[in-house]
Protein backbone atom coordinates (compact mmCIF):
# COMPACT_ATOMS: atom_id res chain seq x y z
CA UNK A 1 0.00 0.00 0.00
CA UNK A 2 2.74 2.60 0.77
CA UNK A 3 4.75 1.83 -2.68
CA UNK A 4 1.39 2.18 -4.35
CA UNK A 5 1.03 5.55 -2.41
CA UNK A 6 4.44 6.57 -3.45
CA UNK A 7 3.65 5.85 -6.76
CA UNK A 8 0.45 7.69 -7.06
CA UNK A 9 2.22 10.90 -5.10
CA UNK A 10 5.05 10.93 -7.75
CA UNK A 11 2.84 10.04 -10.49
CA UNK A 12 0.30 13.32 -9.39
CA UNK A 13 3.86 14.94 -9.03
CA UNK A 14 5.58 14.39 -12.54
CA UNK A 15 2.59 13.63 -14.69
CA UNK A 16 -0.33 15.00 -13.20
CA UNK A 17 -2.56 13.20 -15.48
CA UNK A 18 -5.70 12.39 -14.02
CA UNK A 19 -7.00 9.22 -15.81
CA UNK A 20 -3.36 7.60 -15.22
CA UNK A 21 -3.51 9.20 -11.15
CA UNK A 22 -7.18 7.35 -10.74
CA UNK A 23 -6.02 4.00 -12.03
CA UNK A 24 -3.18 4.57 -9.47
CA UNK A 25 -5.82 5.46 -6.77
CA UNK A 26 -8.01 2.01 -7.78
CA UNK A 27 -5.07 0.16 -7.34
CA UNK A 28 -4.47 1.63 -3.51
CA UNK A 29 -7.78 0.68 -2.89
CA UNK A 30 -7.67 -2.78 -4.06
CA UNK A 31 -4.90 -3.62 -2.13
CA UNK A 32 -5.85 -2.00 0.92
CA UNK A 33 -8.96 -4.27 -0.03
CA UNK A 34 -7.37 -7.44 -0.49
CA UNK A 35 -4.99 -7.12 3.18
CA UNK A 36 -8.12 -6.19 5.00
CA UNK A 37 -9.88 -9.79 3.34
CA UNK A 38 -6.63 -11.40 4.42
CA UNK A 39 -6.62 -10.54 7.73
CA UNK A 40 -10.03 -11.39 7.97
CA UNK A 41 -9.67 -14.60 7.36
CA UNK A 42 -6.95 -15.47 9.29
CA UNK A 43 -8.46 -14.34 12.37
CA UNK A 44 -11.91 -16.48 11.77
CA UNK A 45 -9.36 -19.02 11.01
CA UNK A 46 -7.58 -18.47 14.12
CA UNK A 47 -10.76 -18.15 16.22
CA UNK A 48 -12.35 -21.41 14.72
CA UNK A 49 -9.18 -22.81 15.53
CA UNK A 50 -9.50 -21.67 18.76
CA UNK A 51 -12.97 -22.75 19.31
CA UNK A 52 -12.03 -26.96 17.85
CA UNK A 53 -9.52 -26.93 20.77
CA UNK A 54 -11.78 -25.82 23.38
CA UNK A 55 -14.29 -28.03 22.04
CA UNK A 56 -12.32 -30.88 22.34
CA UNK A 57 -11.16 -29.43 26.24
CA UNK A 58 -14.57 -30.08 27.62
CA UNK A 59 -15.07 -33.31 25.83
CA UNK A 60 -11.92 -34.22 27.44
CA UNK A 61 -12.98 -33.09 31.02
CA UNK A 62 -16.92 -34.93 30.60
CA UNK A 63 -15.46 -37.93 29.26
CA UNK A 64 -17.43 -39.43 31.89
CA UNK A 65 -20.99 -37.86 30.73
CA UNK A 66 -23.01 -39.04 27.89
CA UNK A 67 -22.05 -36.39 26.10
CA UNK A 68 -24.49 -35.50 22.59
CA UNK A 69 -23.40 -33.26 19.85
CA UNK A 70 -26.21 -31.16 20.74
CA UNK A 71 -25.25 -30.59 24.36
CA UNK A 72 -21.62 -29.38 23.23
CA UNK A 73 -23.45 -26.77 20.40
CA UNK A 74 -25.59 -25.69 23.45
CA UNK A 75 -23.07 -25.16 25.67
CA UNK A 76 -20.51 -23.44 23.03
CA UNK A 77 -23.49 -21.01 21.80
CA UNK A 78 -23.88 -22.16 18.49
CA UNK A 79 -26.10 -24.35 15.74
CA UNK A 80 -25.43 -28.24 16.04
CA UNK A 81 -25.51 -28.51 12.08
CA UNK A 82 -22.84 -25.70 11.98
CA UNK A 83 -20.67 -27.21 14.79
CA UNK A 84 -20.62 -30.50 13.35
CA UNK A 85 -19.99 -29.55 9.76
CA UNK A 86 -17.01 -27.09 10.76
CA UNK A 87 -15.52 -29.56 13.44
CA UNK A 88 -15.91 -32.00 10.35
CA UNK A 89 -14.31 -29.73 7.87
CA UNK A 90 -11.68 -28.72 10.02
CA UNK A 91 -10.74 -31.91 11.54
CA UNK A 92 -11.48 -34.60 9.12
CA UNK A 93 -13.69 -36.28 11.71
CA UNK A 94 -17.37 -36.09 12.64
CA UNK A 95 -17.71 -34.80 15.67
CA UNK A 96 -20.11 -37.93 16.45
CA UNK A 97 -17.05 -40.43 15.86
CA UNK A 98 -14.43 -38.11 17.26
CA UNK A 99 -16.82 -38.14 21.07
CA UNK A 100 -16.76 -41.97 20.11
CA UNK A 101 -12.86 -42.26 19.55
CA UNK A 102 -12.58 -40.41 22.84
CA UNK A 103 -14.28 -42.20 25.34
CA UNK A 104 -12.50 -45.55 22.81
CA UNK A 105 -9.18 -44.36 23.81
CA UNK A 106 -9.89 -43.62 27.91
CA UNK A 107 -11.96 -47.39 28.20
CA UNK A 108 -8.35 -48.93 26.45
CA UNK A 109 -6.54 -47.08 28.94
CA UNK A 110 -9.04 -48.29 31.86
CA UNK A 111 -8.84 -52.01 30.38
CA UNK A 112 -5.25 -52.50 30.50
CA UNK A 113 -4.29 -49.67 33.42
CA UNK A 114 -6.75 -50.96 35.79
CA UNK A 115 -9.00 -53.44 36.98
CA UNK A 116 -12.58 -52.22 37.10
CA UNK A 117 -14.59 -54.32 36.00
CA UNK A 118 -16.28 -53.52 32.01
CA UNK A 119 -19.68 -52.45 33.83
CA UNK A 120 -17.48 -49.86 35.46
CA UNK A 121 -15.40 -48.91 33.00
CA UNK A 122 -18.85 -48.43 30.77
CA UNK A 123 -20.66 -46.18 34.06
CA UNK A 124 -17.50 -44.06 34.21
CA UNK A 125 -17.50 -43.46 30.21
CA UNK A 126 -21.31 -42.21 30.31
CA UNK A 127 -22.83 -45.26 28.90
CA UNK A 128 -25.81 -46.62 30.05
CA UNK A 129 -24.98 -50.12 30.46
CA UNK A 130 -22.15 -52.44 30.04
CA UNK A 131 -23.80 -53.94 26.78
CA UNK A 132 -23.86 -50.78 24.90
CA UNK A 133 -20.61 -49.90 25.79
CA UNK A 134 -19.32 -53.74 24.76
CA UNK A 135 -20.79 -52.90 21.58
CA UNK A 136 -19.55 -49.62 20.78
CA UNK A 137 -15.72 -51.09 21.86
CA UNK A 138 -16.11 -53.79 19.78
CA UNK A 139 -17.14 -51.63 16.36
CA UNK A 140 -14.19 -49.34 17.09
CA UNK A 141 -11.30 -51.39 17.91
CA UNK A 142 -12.91 -55.13 16.65
CA UNK A 143 -12.50 -56.53 19.81
CA UNK A 144 -14.78 -56.99 22.88
CA UNK A 145 -13.65 -55.25 26.01
CA UNK A 146 -12.71 -58.42 27.35
CA UNK A 147 -10.49 -59.95 24.82
CA UNK A 148 -8.91 -56.60 24.55
CA UNK A 149 -7.78 -56.67 28.13
CA UNK A 150 -6.79 -60.02 27.63
CA UNK A 151 -4.30 -59.35 24.92
CA UNK A 152 -2.88 -55.73 25.62
CA UNK A 153 -3.24 -55.94 29.21
CA UNK A 154 -0.61 -58.82 29.11
CA UNK A 155 1.31 -57.18 26.32
CA UNK A 156 1.53 -53.83 28.54
CA UNK A 157 2.99 -56.18 31.80
CA UNK A 158 5.05 -57.97 29.54
CA UNK A 159 6.47 -54.68 28.29
CA UNK A 160 6.75 -53.10 31.82
CA UNK A 161 8.83 -56.42 33.00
Amino acid sequence: VIVLLKQLQDSDKRYNNQKFNSILASAVLTEIEMQVSSQEKEVQKYSQDHLLEQIKEYIHWHQGENLRVGEIASYFGYNEKYLTTLFHKTTGTPLKQYLLQNKMEQAKIFLTDTSLQIAQIAYKLGFEDSHNFSNAFKKVTGLSPKAYRKNYGKEKINREK
